[in-house]
């Protein structure tokens, strides 16, 4: 009885607290921080778990109510008190452990935290409103800078010795209206190390300083950029960016985290078209579509392997939300990387803020639902291919009458288990599982290929050599017996990629979510609001709609492709884009803050055939990239600009976290500087970008410098100080092994410690050691007998050094 009076005076306090928050009316402001911080974390990490089509426990996280309601550990929230809300505790892995993946960073928690605090609020949404709202937005919003065409504006007309290029114009012309001045241009050697590290990601060669510093014009610096330009280094370094942005893994996610073999040949796809500039808009054309647009041509066929990043749980057996959820990432990734347009408030409603409508999600979302993912193309030439496939005729031939004996004994027990595995699948999907694939409509067949990869997976475990007893265990081994005798004429399979196609011709619908109403593919409707011309390709097997969406994203007059493009550029130089928000030009993001500037380089890039190429050298020739970080007015320029948006200095920039372990390397002189090919281990002095990337096994000292997670698309890392940094490259037995390597190809024959001294600050540091710092370093190594120690111990204190860690 005491129990049950508990029980009803909880639930009456949970009625008083929904109606309460019923009665509340949200400011704007903490709409938006819902919007922007409380609803994608949701749907990031806990919807796939506790939404409509599934409830872990009994629990949703998809409205209000729900949370209140909670699951079978009670309420998940109690508004206004966070200590007392169980989904709080389990956030903080304080019990509960949510998400199971990884814990949510600081940051998140403590949004969640204040979220609760403040009543939890939670906006009311019109399910479906897309087609509800139709195409009724405010002059505002057509007028938004971000859907405008783009306008090559004149040069602003200003002169000074100062300006190298027309960015200098721009910039210049923003710094005088705020009566600033820039700063001078670096010193040769801070200019040196700056541009090796931004172009190729490494520090420069000792020899290469030395060369440089005595002849450090112009003309020898634009040199070294065009040798910089077309150099290895510079493709691995810039790649790099963009699989972050593509969420690039060699494995699966989730628990199982599976590895995925030639997953690679797509990173090495990314860091050959950067190396050879490769015209952005074909870049674009061949990740989008490439098995459509050339289908022979394997290197489109990798390219396409852009499709194919999302995570995957394994052992999912509900088919049809693990299916949504591989397509909303999908077009969450799309938006964001290409269109620099965050797509994936839209999914459940109309973008509270940003004119995208719900139905615009699933628009762009319907180029991408016929997908079907494939692992059948080889990675071979038509001849290898062609001898391939006469070997294994020879081969079938020889042992056909074997194999099918060998079938006929494994068909009761294959079929036995796949009807045991498909039984455990849903109801809704259970029926079609036992379909043949003629039977199946496309959309249906896009969900047996998730069923079959889990039973497929099952099936290839049994132990034949157990399976069978007595009489038929002896015909088994006898089967087997004779078949080997013909192994020296089989074939070794060739590789093949990870690739797409779709299931038909003919495309599944598009719903929109949790609604019958259907959509064709289409793109922002504030910029066309027509249903895209879906081309008709020839010979086709596919149904040409990926290849109608890269066509309009490389349109010349969109608005959009170009102007993310060379404002992720920018953003990689001076460490924030011209846009502060590179993945965001909606109305939350930043605005821009050389709008003309922008346009300037958008124009430029497309009118020089899309090369990435043209805008580095615009950028690294320009007197505002080449300023020095100090500027004699910096006091008065603070009071302005601050935080140097109008870039009156160089920003000083840490070093990312694959900088600092192959700077580390380098300097060691353990580099191995091969380019391409298989995934290496950590422990291999292979450059960052080769290392394998299996999710839930990140490298320690890359993910302590912020390094990504490899789960969501990354437009900008964090850069973070903290103690950890600190401990970790002072206690580190890897970079200990660095210092110690360093130390011995640097200790100095017959004690001339004064020139290893040199020596080694140009090696680390790309300038001369000062007179101060080699009577000091000399003092110190020579302070005992054991200099040998003392060398190896100043060598260490140099890569944790700030001067070694950060750009000038």
């Amino acid at each position: 009885m005491i129990r049950t009076a508990v029980i009803l005076i909880v639930f009456a306090s949970i009625l008083h607290t929904d109606t309460a928050y019923a009665q509340q009316d949200p400011s704007s402001e903490q709409v938006k921080f819902f919007e922007q911080k409380i609803r994608p974390l949701l749907i990031r990490n806990c919807v796939a778990c506790h939404g409509e089509q599934k409830q872990k426990n009994g629990l949703r996280v998809d409205s209000l109510a729900s949370l209140l309601q909670g699951g079978d550990s009670g309420p998940a929230i109690v508004p206004g008190h966070p200590d007392q809300s169980l989904l709080i505790s389990a956030v903080k892995y304080d019990g509960f452990e949510m998400p199971p993946k990884g814990k949510l960073s600081d940051q998140e928690i403590q949004d969640l935290e204040s979220w609760v605090k403040s009543g939890a609020i939670w906006p009311k949404t019109e399910v479906s409103a897309a087609h509800q709202r139709s195409l009724n937005f405010t002059d505002d919003e057509k007028e938004f800078w971000a859907f405008q065409p783009i306008v090559k504006t004149s040069i602003p007309a200003v002169t000074s010795d100062w300006i190298s290029n027309a960015i200098d114009q721009f910039t210049l012309n923003r710094l005088q209206r705020q009566q600033l001045s820039p700063a001078p241009i670096a010193h040769p050697e801070t200019l040196l190390r700056r541009v090796y590290l931004d172009i190729t990601g490494l520090i420069p060669p000792a020899e290469v300083t030395e060369q440089f510093l005595e002849n450090p014009s112009l003309g020898h610096y634009q040199q070294i950029i065009e040798r910089l330009l077309n150099s290895p280094q510079y493709g691995e370094r810039w790649a790099r960016f963009w699989l972050d942005l593509v969420r690039y893994a060699e494995s699966d996610g989730y628990n199982t985290d599976s590895y995925r073999k030639n997953a690679w040949r797509y990173r090495d796809y990314v860091i050959k078209s950067f190396q050879h500039d490769k015209p952005y808009d074909q870049f674009i054309r061949e990740q989008l579509a490439g098995d459509e647009i050339a289908p022979d041509n394997l290197e489109s066929q990798i390219a396409t392997g852009y499709l194919r990043h999302w995570i995957y749980e394994y052992n999912q057996r509900d088919a049809k939300s693990q299916w949504s959820i591989i397509l909303n990432d999908i077009t969450d990734v799309t938006g964001d990387t290409f269109l620099g347009m965050g797509m994936s408030c839209a999914r459940c409603h109309d973008h509270k803020f940003d004119p995208i409508l719900q139905a615009d999600y699933f628009r762009l979302q319907a180029f991408f639902t016929p997908l079907l993912p494939i692992n059948s193309i080889p990675i071979a030439t038509a001849e290898q291919v062609e001898q391939y496939n006469a070997d294994y005729a020879k081969w079938d031939a020889a042992t056909l009458e074997i194999r099918k004996e060998i079938e006929r004994m494994k068909a009761p027990k294959i079929k036995s288990s796949r009807h045991d595995q498909y039984s455990k699948f849903p109801l809704d999907v259970r029926p079609f599982l036992f379909k043949t694939p003629a039977e199946r409509t496309p959309y249906q067949q896009q969900l047996a290929y998730l069923a079959d990869l889990q039973v497929n997976d099952q099936i290839v475990k049994i132990d034949w050599s157990k399976h069978f007893k007595n009489g038929q265990k002896s015909k088994w081994d006898e089967l087997q017996r004779q078949l080997k005798e013909y192994e020296s004429l089989k074939p070794k399979p060739l590789d093949v990629i990870p690739t797409v196609t779709d299931v038909s011709t003919t495309a599944p619908e598009t719903f929109i979510q949790d609604t019958d109403h259907s959509v064709l593919p289409g793109v922002l409707s504030i910029i066309n609001p027509q249903d895209a011309a879906i081309p008709v390709l020839e010979n086709a097997s596919t149904t040409g709609r990926r290849t109608a969406l890269a066509n309009w994203m490389t349109q010349k007059d969109n608005p959009l492709t170009s102007r993310v493009m060379v404002n992720r550029v920018w953003q990689h130089y001076f460490g924030h884009g011209i846009v502060k928000t590179p993945s965001d030009f909606g109305i939350l993001g930043a605005r821009p803050t050389h709008p003309e500037l922008l346009d300037f380089l958008a124009s430029e890039f497309v009118e020089h055939d899309w090369s990435l190429k043209h805008i580095h050298r615009l950028i690294l020739n320009s007197s505002t990239y080449r300023q020095a970080a100090i500027n004699p007015h910096a006091e008065a320029a603070r009071q302005i600009d601050s935080d140097n948006t109008l870039l009156w200095r160089a920003s000083v920039r840490r070093l990312d976290a694959e900088q600092i372990r192959d700077n580390m390397l380098a300097a060691s002189g353990e580099l191995d500087r091969k380019s391409f090919g298989v995934p290496v281990e950590s422990t291999v002095a292979r450059r960052s970008i080769y290392l394998k990337v299996i999710r839930n096994k990140p490298n320690a000292l890359l993910m302590a410098f912020d390094g990504t997670d490899n789960i969501l698309s990354t437009p900008e890392r964090m850069t973070t100080t903290t103690p950890n940094q600190a401990l970790l490259v002072f206690n580190s037995a890897w970079v200990l092994a660095r210092a110690e390597k360093l130390a011995a190809a640097t200790f100095p024959a017959e004690q001339q410690f004064e020139s290893a001294i040199d020596q080694l600050h140009l090696r680390l540091f790309a300038r001369h050691a000062t007179k101060n710092e080699i009577e000091t370093a000399r003092n110190f190594v020579t302070q005992s007998d054991d200099s040998k120690d003392l060398w190896k111990d100043y060598c260490h204190v140099l890569l944790c050094s700030n001067e070694f860690i950060y750009i000038d």
